[in-house]
């Protein structure tokens, strides 16, 4: 659903995924800018984005698989509520605070399942000339942390969209809003992806991988961790691990630079800083708060 008008070129410079630029905005005395990217991107994993107070039904998932897949997931206990600052620097600009995000890991109705939602908002400047109002949410099985619905609404200037998986694991199937694509066992979407990562033992040098589902198309996911290292952010000083997410093919991060992961070396493995190069600049998010939300 497309309800604004876009010429054909701007409909090109749209990513098939949340890695690389949309169309770019201009505004008197500051250089265009990749709102999208600047926004999302050094959360491409995370997908923050904007939250409108949708009302999304909750799945049901009658076959618990954990047995067949187990996890360390009663590290991750809800609700989790994390803020983060999104700051982007570029073309000899000082670092800016480009806005806020939030990551959600909440119960739902269903003991069973938990909400995972990704909320990011530009700051007032951003916001007055490119406003941005998107909603990204995946229902996971708490045990096996594995999804079973996703969604995406998109509110981006005059685009909007939304987009729904609908995830069968014990069929290997997943059903997008035309299609249904044959799938791994326990492929994920990336919301799903970067939770399921939290619940790994990571070791510096060692990797893993995992199979994850954009739009129509899957894809395999390498995650590395790169090293250990104590980091400063404003919610705190924390020991982390340096992870890197990193595609076999094409797909989620697919983009100019790398991404990187500060994950906190204890049992949560809490994510308090990304950091991505873009083709306009860097961006990062830092750790501002550890829940309640206020």
């Amino acid at each position: 659903m497309n309800t604004g008008r876009e010429s054909g070129a701007a409909r090109r410079a749209r990513p098939s995924f949340l890695g690389g630029s949309r169309a770019t905005t201009s505004c008197a005395g500051f250089a265009p800018v990749s709102l999208r990217a600047l926004l999302a991107g050094p959360l491409l994993l995370l997908t923050l984005a904007v939250g409108a107070r949708a009302s999304l039904p909750v799945p049901t998932d009658t076959t618990d698989l954990r047995d067949i897949r187990p996890t360390a997931a009663a590290t991750l206990k809800a609700p989790e509520y994390l803020l983060f600052d999104v700051i982007w620097g570029g073309w000899g600009f000082n670092w800016i605070t480009a806005g806020q995000a939030t990551l959600d890991y909440l119960p739902t109705s269903n003991p069973k399942v938990a909400r995972i939602r990704s909320v990011a908002t530009g700051n007032a400047f951003f916001q007055s000339f490119y406003p941005v109002r998107d909603t990204v949410v995946s229902f996971v099985n708490q045990k096996g942390m594995y999804p079973l619905a996703f969604h995406k609404i998109i509110n981006e200037g005059k685009y909007h969209d939304r987009q729904t998986l609908t995830y069968d694991q014990a069929a290997g199937r997943v059903r997008t809003r035309d299609t249904t694509l044959a799938v791994e066992p326990f492929t994920h979407d990336i919301l799903s992806a970067f939770y399921y990562i939290r619940t790994q033992t990571l070791t510096p040098g060692k990797s893993f991988e995992l199979s994850a589902v954009s739009g129509k198309k899957t894809y395999k996911l390498k995650v590395i961790c790169h090293r250990e290292e104590t980091v400063t952010v404003p919610a705190g000083t924390f020991k982390t691990w340096v992870i890197e997410p990193v595609l076999k093919d094409d797909g989620l991060f697919k983009a100019k630079g790398q991404l990187w992961i500060w994950v906190t070396r204890d049992a949560r493995r809490m994510p308090v800083k990304m950091q991505s190069k873009i083709p306009v600049g860097s961006i990062k998010a830092a750790l501002v708060k550890i829940g309640p939300r206020e």
